[in-house]
């Protein structure tokens, strides 16, 4: 899991794929339209939505991971709060859904890890990175607008790695 600033990628990340998704992460702002975009095919994949953020209690709050996509997660107005674990101490509830991309785990009683995202923000999360978006920041729900970067495990490597077909 990485959290930081959107203007600090290059911390991270050398291969020039990576340039191209924080570029599009950065160009987003509050008129940026819903929309999914497919950036490279299947294997980077954008969407943009809204929502209203819940307490971690509401049944609709879900701790998840996927196997596929790396997940980018970048709020673009207001704030929200995404609770974190390593998916090995979790307890299964949803095994693997290949259609959904997405194992779901039992909440845990306290997270390992809670992210406050803000504007200009972004969150990395790793298929061992269970994650439960959508909370609510100080208990105050908001409507944000938020992206989510889907990028393909198979496609390019991780931090350190090189280059696997990114052009």
């Amino acid at each position: 899991m990485i959290l930081d600033r959107l203007d600090n990628w290059q911390i991270y990340f050398r291969e020039p794929v990576w340039g191209i998704i924080f570029e599009h992460l950065k160009a987003l702002d509050e008129n940026t339209p819903a929309m999914e975009k497919k950036i490279k095919d299947n294997d980077i994949i954008l969407k943009v939505f809204s929502y209203e953020t819940i307490d971690p209690a509401d049944p609709e709050a879900e701790m998840e991971t996927h196997k596929k996509y790396i997940d980018i997660h970048t709020t673009i107005t207001r704030s929200e709060r995404i609770d974190w674990c390593p998916a090995g101490e979790l307890k299964i509830i949803k095994p693997y859904d290949a259609i959904e991309d997405a194992v779901y785990y039992e909440k845990p009683q306290n997270a390992c890890g809670r992210l406050n995202m803000y504007p200009g923000m972004f969150a990395m999360f790793w298929p061992g990175d269970a994650h439960m978006p959508r909370l609510q920041v100080e208990g105050k729900s908001e409507l944000i607008k938020k992206a989510v970067m889907k990028v393909n495990t198979g496609y390019c490597l991780q931090p350190g790695g090189k280059e696997k077909d990114c052009a």
